[in-house]
C-alpha cells in the first residue's frame, strides 16, 4: 500500500481535510478518497461505502453497485495490489451533495469508530494468511450485500455492511480483539441470509404450486 502523507492524523482528520479543502459543492472521486488518506484509505472507502445500508431498509439498487466497489477493492487487498478503482468505478465524480453531507457525517462515524477500534492483540493479524482470509470475508460480504433482495425481509443489506465495517475497522487499526465481533457478525449475516433464501425459495414454490393448481383446474 501507499505510504499514508499524513502519518499522524487519525482518518477521521484526514477526511475532515479532504473535505474541507475541496470547494463547496466540488466532487471527488474514489480514487482521490483513496490517495488522499494513503494506504488506509482503502478501508476508509469501504467503510463509506457502508455507510447508506445502516439502517434496516434494503436498498436492492443501490447495494450492488457499492458491494461491487467494496469487493473489488477487498479482492484488491486480498491479493496484495495497490488500493485503486478501476477508472470506471474510481474515477467517477461523486456529487457535491454526496461531498459534502455524507462525507461530513462519516468524520462523526469515524470518530467514534476510533474510540473502539485500537491495536490489541494483533501480532496475528499481520500474517499473509490471515490478512488474505480476512480480505476474502470482507469481499464475501460484498457479495452477499450485492444480492437482490426483495425490499420486505429487513437487514438484508444492514447485516453484511456492519460485518463489512467490523472487519474493516479492525483491519484498519489492527484490531485483534473487535476482529472477533467482526467474525461473529458476519457468521451471523451468513446465518440470516441462508433462512431469508430459504424462506423465500418456500414461498416462490408455494406461489408456483398454486399458479400451476390453477391453470389445470
Amino acid at each position: 500500500m501507499a505510504d499514508d502523507p499524513h502519518p499522524n492524523e487519525t482518518l477521521s482528520q484526514e477526511l475532515q481535510r479532504l473535505v474541507g479543502q475541496a470547494a463547496p459543492g466540488a466532487p471527488l472521486s474514489l480514487n482521490v478518497l483513496l490517495a488522499g488518506t494513503g494506504g488506509r484509505g482503502l478501508f476508509l472507502v469501504v467503510m463509506l461505502l457502508c455507510l447508506p445500508f445502516i439502517t434496516p431498509i434494503p436498498l436492492p439498487g443501490v447495494s450492488t453497485v457499492l458491494g461491487l466497489v467494496i469487493g473489488v477493492l477487498a479482492v484488491r487487498l486480498a491479493l496484495g495490489l495497490p488500493p485503486r478503482l478501476p477508472k470506471s468505478l474510481g474515477e467517477r465524480s461523486l456529487e457535491g451533495g454526496f461531498t459534502q453531507k455524507v462525507l461530513s457525517a462519516s468524520v462523526k462515524i469515524l470518530r467514534v469508530i476510533e474510540k473502539l477500534a485500537r491495536p490489541r492483540r494483533s501480532t496475528w493479524l499481520a500474517w499473509p494468511a490471515v490478512r488474505f482470509v480476512n480480505a476474502a470475508l470482507v469481499a464475501l460480504m460484498a457479495f452477499l450485500l450485492m444480492l437482490p433482495f426483495p425490499p420486505f425481509p429487513p437487514f438484508t443489506n444492514s447485516l453484511p455492511a456492519y460485518s463489512i465495517l467490523l472487519l474493516a475497522a479492525s483491519m484498519m487499526e489492527e484490531d485483534g480483539v473487535l476482529i472477533w465481533a467482526g467474525y461473529l457478525v458476519s457468521a451471523g449475516t451468513i446465518a440470516y441470509l441462508l433462512v431469508i433464501l430459504s424462506a423465500l425459495e418456500a414461498a416462490f414454490l408455494r406461489l408456483f404450486h398454486s399458479l400451476f393448481a390453477v391453470l389445470l383446474g
